[in-house]
């Protein structure tokens, strides 16, 4: 890991995840409830090794994790994966179940998007479950005019950096 922001007063410290961070994203994986996983991949995955691929596959160009730490766990991950051809890219967020509503997923997104727009990126596309409240209204804060179009449960948005 490569340390973005240091910890401090209880609040987790920010790092850039390296291909070598196995170990620490497998810890993460292991903390989330399947419910955590389910809103995460949209399917109950019980591999973790899914998720730490996904995850690790950095470049720091087309795919980017930024990670959430503390005392030398990782307790959340916010990726993008450019779309091919594309100046948008993906963006999937998770949060360890017991640091959930504590601000961790905005800071994350926050930081994802400033390594983004770096890299010439301009848009993050979004897919939610649409009873996913917490994610919703984790939108809402990072974008509060973001509009969502449902389908089959599932609203898919775009947020412009």
């Amino acid at each position: 890991m490569i340390e973005i922001e240091s910890a401090r007063h209880g609040r987790p410290g920010l790092a850039s995840l390296e291909p070598s961070d196995h170990e620490l994203v497998a810890g993460l994986f292991g903390r989330l409830s399947p419910e955590s996983v389910y809103r995460r991949f949209f399917s109950p995955i019980s591999r973790p090794d899914l998720f730490i691929a996904s995850v690790l596959r950095t470049d720091h160009h087309d795919r980017e994790a930024v990670a959430a730490t503390d005392s030398g766990e990782v307790v959340g991950v916010a990726q993008y994966v450019r779309l091919a051809g594309s100046r948008e890219a993906d963006l999937a967020i998770v949060v360890a179940d017991e640091w959930q509503r504590q601000g961790i997923g905005t800071r994350l997104v926050a930081a994802l998007a400033e390594r983004a727009r770096a890299e010439g990126i301009t848009a993050f596309a979004v897919d939610i479950q649409g009873d996913n409240f917490g994610a919703l209204r984790l939108l809402k804060r990072i974008t509060p005019d973001v509009h969502l179009a449902f389908s089959g449960g599932v609203g898919e948005g775009r947020i412009p950096l």
